[in-house]
């Protein structure tokens, strides 16, 4: 996929273009420095991605490191859930196994035909959590739960809101299981499953 382009890649972009962090801040509208839930990407720049050698070198190894893949999940989440609001198929196809990625491809083109527009505001993950762990050999699934809190919404072609709210804030908890062999040169964790708990909605936020 893309081919060999994973999650410890698209850090690797991170320290060359720590502007983006700032133009991601940009994004999330008013009041977003003022939040208590911060992506713990956000505050890398400061420390000059000094965690994305540790990553790599991680990703050698034939051992399953919970701290790197943490750290590697945490920034793929954002980066799926972003891209598959925006309609980003290119940058999903390097982190979905290919049934997934047709599945999420369906959702994206039926959204387009209709003529709809989604709109996502990623706040942060509020709590990362690894609720499992299976291996047969180097070969790995390892799911994961998100929390995480988004603003988002659904317009028509009018510009309607038709579903979600652009002005309140809701917690998700997303369980997420992602599959690698340790042996693969390619260092991806694909994501291979999903499943979301019942969303909640937080105070309204104005924007």
């Amino acid at each position: 996929m893309s081919e060999n382009f994973g999650y410890i890649d698209i850090i690797l972009l991170a320290m060359l273009a720590g502007f983006i962090f700032l133009r991601l801040r940009n994004v999330l509208g008013k009041g977003a420095d003022n939040s208590p839930i911060k992506t713990d990407f956000s505050n890398k720049s400061e420390e000059n991605f000094s965690f994305v050698k540790d990553v790599k070198e991680k990703a050698k190894e034939l051992t399953f490191d919970e701290a790197s893949f943490k750290k590697g999940a945490e920034y793929a989440y954002e980066m799926i859930i972003n891209s598959f609001a925006s309609g980003d198929k290119a940058t999903l196809k390097t982190l979905l196994t290919q049934k997934l990625y047709e599945d999420f491809v369906k959702i994206i083109d039926e959204r387009n035909t209709k003529k709809l527009k989604s709109d996502l505001t990623f706040i942060g993950i509020q709590k990362f959590s690894i609720d499992h762990v299976h291996n047969v050999g180097t070969k790995y699934k390892v799911t994961a739960r998100f929390i995480s809190q988004i603003i988002t919404s659904l317009r028509n072609e009018k510009g309607e809101v038709i579903e979600g709210d652009p002005e309140k804030t809701k917690t998700t908890t997303d369980i997420w299981s992602f599959e690698r062999d340790l042996k693969s040169k390619d260092p991806t964790w694909y994501l291979t499953e999903l499943s979301a708990e019942k969303e909640s909605s937080g105070k309204e936020t104005k924007h």
